[in-house]
């Protein structure tokens, strides 16, 4: 959630946009089983109903326009951005 407000902010914030539309992600496919993993790592008797997934290729957002108009890089990787949300959670923040 953090980079993606970090992103929307540089968009806002740029003083010259090339394209009128822009992805927002981590420009890597995570995988439901990485998933599953960041949250059994931060809270380890965590039930989480996710399939794990199959052998489909995984379609990833373009990051590049975001990326070379704003210098914007994300800085949060699956398992950093589970621990600071559920960390969020518990401080008594509702989703």
């Amino acid at each position: 959630m953090k980079d993606t407000g970090r992103a929307i902010a540089l968009l806002q914030l740029a003083d010259k946009l090339n394209h009128r539309t822009y992805n927002v992600g981590s420009g890597r496919a995570t995988t439901n089983a990485e998933l599953i993993a960041a949250i059994k790592k931060a809270v380890p008797d965590a039930r989480v109903d996710l399939p794990t997934g199959g052998g489909t290729s995984h379609l990833v957002l373009d990051i590049a326009r975001l990326t070379a108009d704003t210098g914007y890089r994300p800085e949060y990787d699956t398992e950093r951005a589970a621990a600071d949300y559920i960390a969020w959670l518990r401080a008594g923040n509702e989703n």
